[in-house]
């Protein structure tokens, strides 16, 4: 719409999911439970349970074999000791084709996961609507693709990657922690009135650091999230603006705006710089308590078990199995600590899938607190408009209103809606397109099958130029002379020999042949009602009167609306006025 700029300030709360992150990924869940590729989608994970449950059994055995290789080692016993390395063989082998198996699962387990994630966004994008509305949704419903595209394939990413390590982590917790209770008896304390041994007493260590290690990592690492989402909406930002120099670059160099576009494309590019600078220092921050809690975690273990090893009870290899089994506790527990800037980097990506998620599975209650046109099946034949007004895109107090109150439109009339300005006219296009619903009224449309719109820049999906006049129909419900006669038709005989061609014909043809083309699909398909809005502008006087006359005289009952007088007023049987006037009911402020 020409208001386009003006799309923000009808946005509602929807930028920002009000739920919990828990309550986030049981949507998400629920969603999953009911895709057809959930019997897939479901193998992977317990796969991977399968995998690292298996593994952390194994990586016991290979703690237990370091226990018995050092006592090996310490009583210079050679044949338990080539024992041992056979042993080890073993599990190394099993280790190995476990990784390979799990690494198999995670790689799998991302690509699943992001086709299913990106097809449920795309298939809540283009539901009906949703994709246009979405510009009036606030600052979510700004760079949508990179949501879809880069948003879920990072989310997947991180999720797989952290679900298999917590779950890895969390086994290797339980796995373990009962090894360390066991040896923690062996642990003695001398008071001077005889040895003392505290139940667990390795495990509550392991626990302590491990929570000391956590609670600094979540008290630096806090502002990350934060710094992550706002990291991503500046990215989307500036790769928005280097696409609309591309784009507009005959106009950009026609004009010599190269410096002014710079220094555009500067200021974008320094908002990165500066949250990236942010981010650098938070990280940088965070990497003081990580490796310096993981530096310490080499000592800690043979510091708290030495009592023991010192009075005798634990021997060097005991000791070994001690500090193997206190290792991976505290690797477990202290998994927080180690991903905690990937956590709040997938925090911050799943903020904001959920947050365009939930915008588009809510988008039709958008501004729900405002006055709704009411459409409805007109009778056969005819369109009604009764005292329609329609509210201007970013205005709180106009709107777009005829000044008759009741209106009929039937079969084989040729109106023009005209009288206000462009905004006006293309705000009253959207509304009769069923777009555009807020104001007041009601528009009784004729079958949607029956109508065309055809707005100033028509809109061409890859492909063919079969493909391209046929749209939205498919290619193939039209013969080769249907669009050879549309073609000629609008004076684009020319492009006969390219039906078949496959070319970006947005960028291939000019805005007036852009026109033609678009105006070509009216011959082609034949609709009993068509819509205009200035969507022959950029085509010749001459040409625009050539191409009504061939509608008029093949489409026969063929009822033509424009909101603009491009095509020349003598075309026109009909006339009504449109005017910008103040709204009949007083807009409501939109809750928060």
């Amino acid at each position: 719409m020409n208001d386009i700029a003006a799309r923000p300030a009808l946005a509602s709360a929807l930028d920002v999911p009000a739920s919990g992150i828990l309550h986030q990924l049981w949507i998400l869940i629920k969603a999953m439970s009911t895709s057809p590729r959930r019997v897939a989608l479901l193998f992977l994970p317990l796969g991977s349970v399968v995998v690292i449950a298996t593994n952390a059994v194994f990586q016991i055995q290979l703690n237990n074999w370091q226990g018995a290789l050092y006592d090996a080692l310490q009583n210079r016993d050679l044949a338990a000791f080539g024992h041992q390395l056979l042993v080890f063989l073993s599990i190394v082998g099993v280790l190995l084709l476990l990784v390979v198996a799990q690494a198999w699962l995670t790689e799998v387990g991302k690509v699943r996961l992001r086709g299913w994630l990106t097809r449920d966004l795309l298939d809540e994008w283009l539901k009906p609507k949703k994709a246009y509305l979405l510009a009036f949704a606030g600052d979510v419903g700004v760079n949508p693709d990179q949501r879809i595209h880069e948003d879920a394939r990072h989310l997947t990413e991180l999720s797989v990657d952290l679900g298999n390590g917590l779950l890895q982590a969390s086994l290797m917790l339980l796995s373990f922690i009962g090894v360390l209770w066991i040896l923690s008896a062996q642990v003695a304390f001398d008071f001077g009135h005889g040895d003392i041994t505290i139940p667990g007493y390795m495990v509550w260590c392991a626990i302590a650091y491990a929570s000391v290690g956590s609670w600094l990592a979540w008290r630096v690492g806090r502002p990350l999230i934060n710094l992550n989402a706002e990291r991503y909406a500046r990215e989307a930002d500036f790769r928005v603006s280097l696409i609309k120099v591309a784009e507009r670059s005959e106009a950009i160099v026609l004009y010599q705006g190269e410096g002014d576009e710079r220094s555009h494309l500067d200021q974008s590019f320094h908002k990165i710089q500066s949250v990236a600078r942010r981010l650098a220092s938070g990280i940088v921050s965070l990497t003081w308590v990580t490796s310096g809690h993981g530096w310490l975690a080499m000592a800690v273990p043979f510091l708290i078990a030495s009592p023991g090893y010192f009075s005798g009870r634990l021997t060097l290899g005991t000791l070994m199995v001690a500090a193997g089994a206190f290792n991976q506790v505290q690797y477990a527990l202290r998994w927080f600590v180690d991903n905690f800037s990937k956590i709040a980097d997938w925090r911050a990506t799943l903020l904001r899938i959920m947050a365009l998620r939930d915008a588009l599975q809510s988008i039709e209650r958008l501004h729900s607190d405002q006055h709704l046109i009411t459409f409805y099946d007109a009778p056969a034949g005819s369109m009604t408009l009764e005292n329609l007004e329609a509210y201007l895109p970013g205005s709180l107090v106009e709107c777009a209103a005829l000044e008759e109150s009741n209106i009929t439109l039937k079969l084989g009339e040729h109106v023009l809606i005209e009288g206000a300005n462009s905004a006006a006219e293309t705000t009253l296009f959207m509304s009769l397109a069923g777009l555009w619903s807020w104001g007041d009224g009601r528009i009784g449309l004729p079958p949607r099958a029956e109508m065309l719109f055809l707005p100033q820049r028509p809109y061409f999906p890859p492909g063919t130029l079969k493909a391209a006049i046929a749209y939205p129909a498919e290619e193939h419900n039209y013969t080769d002379d249907q669009y050879a006669n549309a073609l000629d038709s609008v004076g684009l005989a020319r492009l006969e020999d390219d039906l078949g061609r496959e070319l970006d014909w947005d960028r291939h043809l000019s805005l007036e042949e852009q026109q033609a083309l678009g105006f070509a699909r009216v011959f082609l398909q034949t609709p009993r009602w068509i819509f205009l809005n200035d969507s022959l502008g950029a085509v010749s006087e001459g040409n625009r009167a050539t191409l009504m006359m061939g509608v008029s005289a093949r489409l026969g009952e063929c009822t033509i609306v424009s909101t603009g007088g491009d095509i020349g007023h003598h075309f026109f049987r009909r006339r009504i006025k449109l005017k910008r006037c103040p709204r009949s009911r007083p807009a409501i402020p939109a809750s928060k």
